[in-house]
């Protein structure tokens, strides 16, 4: 044995001992959040890690070795600090809007047990999964009438995330007004933007002014909050309940197969499911797509869909969405994986998921 392989050995015997101690550590840490929790403390406390740094470099006999070994304690404090948000964000989803959003409602059916996060953008939710504040993400992505949410699409390509889950909930449009108002009082309705398009004929004949707002559990208790009979909002029946408002009408969107598709987002992927996406980003020259749809056929995958987004930054470039069935662990989809690849600027995979009807 020469002196490399006998110093790899002597390397390999104090991994082996540092494992050990780092899953003391990590049992340590579970006993530091438990007690944060239950007291209300952040995760950072600034002026004990600097005092930690300060007085562990000292255990440190060799000159060479202590700006290493600060470095490497302010890494295992990030690892600490990241375990514990994982931790404190367990059973915890987020969405965006408020009680009574349908994003809420979602959020209720999928994970009845959980508590819910609202918040105000879709960003904030992508966000609020990645930095741990949320163990999952609920997301409409796509409605019958209404079509994609095209930042919706644009956060999935661009953050860190995974699908897990995909879920069909059937809209019913109301229009909400006060307790003694009627619809002969209403003048102006407030509602998300999709909302008030999928109800255009039955606001047209109403001879309403419209307001777009950031989402129908909002608009709901705008009108709560405003006591005027004059305003009414679109949104579930639901809203009326937590608002204190009053169905006036029913099924006011022209569909009545209006279903919006929710996407439960996450940071580790499933293997189990019967679906998986991609983001891919094609050379943008003539024949790139068609050459990518050959070797899906060739494959012998079936695309549920296909929509294209533009690139920021990148003018009249775009990147593509596709949808698939299958799983990502079957045979075929790893060889049409790894030859899209090769003709592919990036290809990001989303993750198996199975879609749920409501």
């Amino acid at each position: 044995m020469n002196e490399l392989e006998k110093a790899r050995k002597e390397i390999e015997a104090i991994d082996s001992q540092m494992a050990s101690l780092y899953e003391q550590r990590m049992d340590a840490v579970r006993h530091v959040i438990s007690y944060k929790m239950e007291n209300n403390l952040p995760v950072y406390d600034k002026q004990r890690e600097e005092k930690l740094i300060e007085k562990n470099r000292k255990y440190i006999k060799n000159p060479d070795y202590e700006l290493y070994y600060v470095d490497f304690l302010k890494h295992v404090m990030e690892n600490s600090k990241d375990f514990q948000r994982s931790l404190q964000s367990q059973d915890i989803v987020a969405y965006c809007g408020i009680k009574g959003a349908f994003a809420h409602m979602t959020c209720e059916k999928l994970f009845p047990q959980s508590h819910t996060m609202g918040l105000s953008s879709f960003e904030d939710v992508f966000d609020a999964v990645v930095q741990k504040r949320a163990q999952y993400g609920v997301i409409p992505f796509e409605n019958t009438n209404s079509g994609l949410v095209g930042e919706v699409l644009d956060a999935l390509n661009s953050y860190p995330v995974y699908i897990l889950g995909a879920y069909n909930l059937k809209v019913e449009q109301c229009l909400l007004g006060l307790p003694e108002a009627t619809l002969k009082d209403v003048e102006w309705v407030y509602s998300k933007d999709q909302a008030l398009s999928q109800a255009k004929v039955f606001l047209q004949e109403l001879n309403v002014k419209t307001v777009a707002y950031p989402n129908t559990a909002l608009a709901a208790q705008y009108v709560a909050l405003e006591k005027d009979i004059h305003k009414a909002a679109i949104g579930a029946k639901e809203n009326a309940a937590f608002y204190g408002l009053k169905v006036l009408a029913t099924h006011i969107e022209e569909n009545n197969q209006n279903t919006t598709r929710f996407m439960v987002i996450g940071l580790e992927p499933s293997s189990q499911g019967d679906r998986f996406s991609l983001c891919l980003v094609i050379e943008h020259k003539a024949g790139s797509l068609a050459q990518i749809i050959d070797i899906i056929g060739k494959h012998g995958l079936n695309m549920q869909c296909i929509q294209s987004r533009p690139i920021k930054g990148r003018p009249f470039e775009y990147f593509f969405f596709i949808e698939f069935d299958g799983n990502l662990e079957d045979e075929n989809v790893q060889h049409c994986l790894k030859e899209i690849k090769t003709i592919c600027e990036r290809v990001k995979v989303l993750g198996n998921y199975t879609l749920k009807e409501d």
